[in-house]
């Protein structure tokens, strides 16, 4: 079989796959090809380090449960050779304290267990009642020196205020003062957060407030080591408000997940030391009937196992980049062989645009003018100092850096944002650029530094819109057999041999003269 025959049956069959593919998993598994109507999931995942005594090991965790705002779609736990136990609601029905459990027979050294649970928003109509959970006094305030602490707070709160809200609001103005003689023994030895917040709850309930601790975390963008906040949940009569400890206003409760409310401690740790737990949470925007769907299957899994959303928070944040790099060798393929753009290197439009999607896109093509041109400047001076090629390339690079570090130095000296974010563009991808520059330069001149490095920053922002698309990120994420279909494009356009835009440009008074003459 010829080349060319073997070539598009090469092709035909990537398409058909591709496309078969991602309508098998959109018939089977409901996958929408074009998401509608949004509703925002949350992975966010648990990593509990600790050091294990060599002896039977048990860990309880607690996780969060179903709440007024969200609702658990999906949870698992992760471990090497645990045993793991999911999380079951109290016999009385309520979920407010839930915990997982892992175990091992023996186990020695450092250790790491991982929960992993999906959020997902409810709707206004699916918006269920809050659970409380009842706590009592800490022994503590009833009799002695802090005692006769919390009652000069609480009385000082309550003169200048008419109802809980503004009785709250006034505890935390009191606690925030560093040189009341009475906060000063209520948080003699409470350096942390957790403790701080424990004296608030203690005053509250003095106070004669249903109120319980609440571990939470703020739902927000994708992010790594989230915090694990406390504040305290109080509520009388027809108010209820979640309050920080020295925060006057209180906590906005939209974005809040609840992961404990009251409970024992966080983690129970048997056989072990040393117990820390680190957080990291992923947003994404699904369609809500696919949520929906998801919800109803939590246990019928079927084909979900087997797609990227079964991977790690940290995974699935690099394929969501990776993925976009075929589309974005894509749009250098149609304007180097059929526009005809020159670019400096093959893929390095396609670097410059993963660069840019790391920053913003003014910020990042100031900084990449900025950089290389310096870099240009330094190497034009080694020049004229007789080096060898690669010593002054290898200058450059290092004065390249150079320059990176001091931007962002200054930046952080003087506060200004578009220096600062010098620090999150891709060294390596500067680095090598002036690299590449240097060498043109060196062979073929500054003019032709200046073609191909315009070329490249209009390939760059061509692939920085189809690799920045929000729709398009959606549809490889869920489908990524779609770049079986994008590789056959690729190597269909492998065959064109034609004339390029830019040549029929170039070429076109020719063809005029010719049709001149002839007529």
């Amino acid at each position: 079989m010829k080349a060319g025959v073997q070539l598009r049956v090469v092709i035909i069959c990537l398409s058909l796959i591709g496309v078969g593919l991602a309508l098998f998993k959109h018939l089977s598994v409901g996958y929408p090809f074009f998401p509608r109507e949004k509703s925002a999931v949350w992975t966010i995942e648990a990593k509990i380090n600790f050091e294990a005594k060599g002896e039977a090991v048990k860990v309880r965790f607690a996780v969060p449960g179903e709440q007024r705002l969200y609702g658990v779609l999906e949870e698992s736990g992760a471990s090497s050779d645990y045993g793991f136990i999911p999380a079951v609601p109290p016999e009385d029905g309520n979920s407010v304290y839930r915990t997982v459990t892992w175990a091992k027979e023996k186990a020695e050294g450092p250790q790491e267990l991982y929960y992993r649970v999906n959020i997902f928003s409810r709707t206004v109509e699916e918006r269920m009642r809050g659970e409380f959970e009842v706590v009592e006094l800490d022994p503590a305030y009833t009799d002695g020196p802090v005692a006769v602490a919390a009652d000069e707070v609480i009385a000082t709160a309550r003169k200048y205020s008419a109802d809980m809200p503004s009785f709250t609001s006034k505890l935390n103005e009191t606690l925030a003062s560093d040189t009341n003689q009475n906060v000063q023994t209520l948080m003699a030895g409470k350096g942390s957060d957790l403790a701080r917040t424990r004296v608030l709850l203690n005053l509250l309930l003095k106070a004669g407030y249903e109120a319980h601790l609440v571990r939470y975390i703020e739902l927000g963008e994708s992010a790594s080591r989230v915090p694990l906040k406390s504040a305290v949940f109080v509520r009388h009569e027809g108010d209820r408000l979640l309050s920080e400890v020295g925060e006057i206003r209180p906590v906005d409760t939209e974005r809040v997940l609840a992961w404990q409310r009251g409970g024992p401690a966080l983690v129970e740790l048997q056989g072990g030391k040393n117990a820390k737990v680190s957080f990291s949470v992923m947003e994404q925007q699904l369609p809500s009937e696919f949520v929906q769907q998801q919800s109803a299957m939590r246990s019928d899994k079927g084909l979900v196992d087997f797609s990227l959303l079964s991977l790690s928070i940290e995974q699935q944040n690099a394929y969501r980049l990776l993925l976009m790099i075929p589309f974005g060798a894509l749009v250098v393929v149609v304007m180097r062989n059929i526009i005809g753009v020159k670019t400096s290197g093959t893929f390095m439009p396609i670097l410059l645009a993963m660069a840019f999607l790391k920053t913003d896109l003014l910020p990042g093509i100031c900084l990449f003018v900025v950089v290389v041109s310096s870099g240009l400047v330094v190497r034009s001076y080694l020049s004229k100092l007789d080096l060898l090629l690669v010593p002054r390339i290898s200058a450059v690079v290092v004065v390249v850096i150079g320059i990176m570090v001091s931007f962002g130095i200054l930046g952080s000296k003087f506060e200004v944002g578009l220096v600062q974010s010098v620090t999150l563009f891709p060294t390596i991808i500067l680095a090598w650029t002036v690299e590449r520059l240097s060498i043109l330069w060196e062979e073929d001149g500054a003019r032709e530094v200046a073609v191909q490095t315009g070329g490249s920053l209009i390939v760059a922002l061509m692939a920085y819109a189809v690799m920045g698309n929000g729709m398009l990120r959606y549809q490889v994420f869920i489908f990524p057999e779609i770049l079986l279909v994008v590789l056959a494009v690729i190597l269909a356009l492998g065959q064109y041999a034609g004339y390029r835009v830019s040549e029929l440009i170039r070429f076109a008074p020719f063809f005029d003269r010719q049709k001149g003459g002839e007529a």
